[in-house]
Order: structure tokens, then sequence, then C-alpha cells
């Protein structure tokens, strides 16, 4: 039996939308995120299940930590869409855009590996892991899609034509997708393996976006003015992974199918305030609702080919393709309005349906591992993430569940160490993104929703290890006789 510890991490800039955003494995990741092919892992029960009976019976624990420093910019985001010159006048403000950094150490993700059958002599040789009747069981949970990103304190001051303006505004997005389940692979001949991953996915997304102002208005006087959002969802879903593998000589060629999810329950909540004061003009709107949620993996195909073309070098080469989804994102609430005028307050009801739908998304990956020696190498490779969102349209409602979009593309490399004693692994992922954002424009009476561009820049430290059976057997034994003789087994008498 072979027992294996894998981490996955959320990147904080990564938005709603792009599959398996968050890296998975250590090596995996610094192979360019590849691993459809040739994964040996915590990636091979999420990239191709059938992978997994290349894992050698001998490795016992791998963990990886992954830190993370990242950096966003707001195009506009104190000015972000068009004037409402009757009020404000002509405008045009300086020092608009808003920037971030973040440095995170984030937390791991387990996977626990058995083989059921066919455990082998040695598997020192990892070429060796693959024989007939090999069977292997693991059991799983790893978050493969995230975003966690908050500017709790924004503020702007300016000078207008009537005078000056001021802004406080809040933000918050998160955005997870969690995985957790079996994974099962099975070598039908020292060629061919085949895996099914069984996964229970929880899928949450919450978000607050609230900003108030006060400018003033050309020919005196003042406008006070505020747009609020926030909600919350959480889906429940079971979905599927298959996957084959075929190896002749050199060559390995993998194949994995995300099939189509089955929604098992979900809820959401949702709320938005808006309102302005002007003159004698003041208004103002609450609406909250609840209802249904629903946020399926998406139904995905990816294919690898890797060569190992000497004991020194290793290349692989994958591709995937996430289909398009009408209902990426879906909800069904039961809406109350309550609308304040100098005339007095009007209550109403309604039941509505919001969706955000996805579009076909192609990837890339490609990674390499070259060993300078048996038993160090180095490690590289090259990978895309394009959002599969459609474009933002933002409408005035509790149902604008997709926050923002970015596409990714990350580069890696790292050296790896490889020994009796373990495997040791360190690098780091650099990546760069574009995309969307929803921001309050504030000079528009009511306020309403724009959308800005952004920019992104990060930087992930990857550090992962491994050891084997025999040498955690010395280590629980040294540990016993500390405790029990007070010294460790080979300490001088």
């Amino acid at each position: 039996m072979a027992i294996f510890a894998a981490a996955l991490s959320p990147r904080p800039a990564h938005a709603q939308g792009n599959d398996r955003s968050a890296p998975t494995g250590g090596r995996s990741a610094l192979m360019g995120n590849t691993g459809v092919a040739l994964g040996r892992d915590g990636a091979a029960p999420f990239l191709n299940p059938a992978t997994i009976v290349g894992i050698g019976d001998q490795s016992v624990a791998f963990s990886v930590n992954f830190f993370t420093f990242d950096y966003q910019h707001f195009n506009n985001w104190h000015q972000p869409g068009g004037v409402d010159t009757s009020h404000f006048g002509n405008l045009a403000l300086d020092g608009t855009g808003e920037s971030t950094t973040h440095f995170t150490a984030l937390p791991s993700t387990l996977c626990l590996f058995f083989t059921v059958a066919g455990v082998g002599e040695d598997d020192t040789d990892k070429t060796r892991g693959w024989r007939r009747g090999k069977q292997k069981l693991a059991v799983c949970l790893g978050s493969l899609e995230s975003q966690q990103f908050s500017l709790p304190a924004l503020s702007y001051r300016g000078t207008t034509a009537g005078g000056s303006t001021a802004q406080v505004q809040s933000l918050n997005r998160n955005w997870n997708r969690l995985s957790v389940g079996p994974t099962y692979s099975v070598a039908v001949s020292d060629s061919i393996s085949v895996g099914a991953s069984l996964h229970g996915v929880v899928t949450t997304d919450s978000f607050s976006i609230n900003g108030a102002s006060v400018t003033s208005v050309p020919g005196g006087g003042a406008l006070q003015s505020s747009l609020g959002a926030g909600g919350y969802g959480h889906s429940l879903d079971i979905t599927a992974i298959l996957g084959a593998a075929f190896r002749a000589g050199s060559t390995t060629i993998g194949v994995s199918a995300q099939v189509p999810a089955l929604h098992i329950f979900g809820q959401y909540q949702g709320t938005l305030e808006n309102q302005y004061t002007a003159a004698a003009a003041n208004t103002a709107t609450v609406t909250n609702g609840s209802g249904n949620f629903n946020a399926p993996s998406p139904v995905r195909l990816a294919a690898g080919v890797g060569l190992e073309l000497t004991r020194k070098l290793t290349f692989e080469v994958d591709g995937s393709y996430d289909f398009p989804q009408d209902e990426a994102i879906e909800t069904s609430v039961n809406v109350s309005t309550t609308t304040a005028t100098t005339a007095g307050v009007t209550p109403s009801s309604a039941s509505e349906t919001f969706v955000i739908g996805s579009r076909g998304s192609w990837n890339a990956a490609v990674g390499t591992e070259y060993f300078m020696s048996p038993t160090f190498s180095l490690i590289g490779g090259l990978s895309t993430n394009l959002t599969a969102l459609r474009p933002l349209t933002p409408s005035m409602s509790i149902g604008n569940l997709a926050q923002a979009r970015t596409n990714w593309i990350d580069l890696s490399f790292g050296i790896g160490s490889y020994g009796a004693a373990g495997d040791l692994l360190i690098g780091a992922q650099l990546g760069y993104g574009w995309g969307q954002a929803i921001a309050i424009n504030p000079y528009v009476v009511p306020n309403d929703w724009a959308v800005i561009d952004t920019q992104n820049y990060s930087a992930l430290i990857v550090l992962a290890g491994s050891t084997n059976l025999r040498t955690l057997g010395r280590a629980m034994k040294a540990v016993e006789n500390v405790v029990t003789e007070g010294k460790p087994a080979d300490a001088p008498k």
C-alpha cells in the first residue's frame, strides 16, 4: 500500500470561469501544468485518472506548499464609464486607476493513494510503475478553481468643474470549486491503463461591492449617491472524470473526459441598494431575494502526449477544451423590492431567473524535465488558462453572478532533487493575466455598473517533497526510541 499526499492552491487573482485555474501537484505545476499523459503526483486524479497506476508503490508522502505574490491593476476604477453631464458637467478626473498587491501562504490539499493489487517489489525506477493487473485507489480533496480578492477600504478625492468629489468603496470577491472523492485505475496490460474519478463538487460564489460618493455640481449644491450589491451562493454537484493512457516505447498518450455534472442542490441569497439625493429629488431602492443556485463543472476533454526520450529528458504537450454552457451559473429567485421617493414607499415582488453563460475554451500546456545527473533535474513549462466566461454585461439586479473574468499565461521553472531518502522540488510559476471587472460608476444618476479592464501579474512559489516507506520507518523507529529510551536508535550507548 502506498499513501500519497499532494497539494493544490487557490490563486487570489484568478477569476471564476477559469477551469483548473489552481495549480495541481508540484511536478505538474512546474512542468507547465501538464500531466494528462505522464501525471505521477496529486494532479493525476484530476487530469487523467488512468495515470495513477504509474505512481510508485514505495512512495509514502508528497506535500506541496504554495506562496503567491499578486499585483492587480484596475483601469479607471473611480471614473469607469460615461458621465451624466446634466448633473456633473464635463468631468475629467486624474489618477482614477487602482492597484493592489497580495502576498499569501496558501494551504495544502490532500490525496491518499493505495495499491490494491499488483504491488511491486521495487518502484525506484518510475518506468516500472505500470504492470498488468496493477490496481490503484485514491481518495482526494482538491480545490481546482479559486479566487480570493479583497479591497476593503478604497477612497478617492478629486476636483470637478463644480468644486470637488469624494468616493469611498469596498470590494470582496470569493469563488471556489472544491472536489472530493475516490479515483480508481487499473493497468489492463503493460501498455494500457484506464481509470475513473467520481467527485462531489461544492462550488461557492460570494461577492460584495459597495460605494458612496459626494460631488459638487455646477451652479452650486451637491449630489450624494450610493450603490451596493452582495450575493452568496453554493452548489453541490456530482461529476466523473474518465481516463485512459497508452504506452508504446518512449511515448505515452493520455486522454480524459469530464462528463456532465449531476446537480444535487444549491442556494442563493442576494441584495442590492441604490439611492441618490440631489436638490429636491430623493430616491432609494432596496432589493433582496433568495432561491436556488446551480454552477456545474464544465464538460471537458483533454489529451496529452508524453515523450521519455532518454533517461535524461522528459517532454509533454497537453491540450484541453471546455465545452460552452448556456447555464454555467444560474439562479432562480423570489425578489422583493422597496422603492422610496418623496411621494412615499412602494413595495413590489417578482420571480426572476439570472443566467451566466460560458463559451468554448481551448487551452494548451507544454513542459519538460531534464536530468543533469541521476539525482538532479531542471524543470520548466508554459501553459494558458483562458476564461470560458462570456464578456461581462452587468444589470441593475441581484443577479450579477460573475464579477470578473481573466485570461492567463503562466511560465514555470524549477529544480528537482531525487534520492533514496526521497524527492525535493523547488520552483516558481510566473503569470500574466488580462480581463474585465465590474465597477461602480458614481457619475450617472442613479449610479450604475460599468465594466473596466484589468491587468494581473503573479508569482507562485512551489515547494514539494516526498519520502519512501524505508525512510519513514527509520524516522518512526527513532521517535519510538526517543520516547521509550530517551535517545534515537543510532545514538551512542
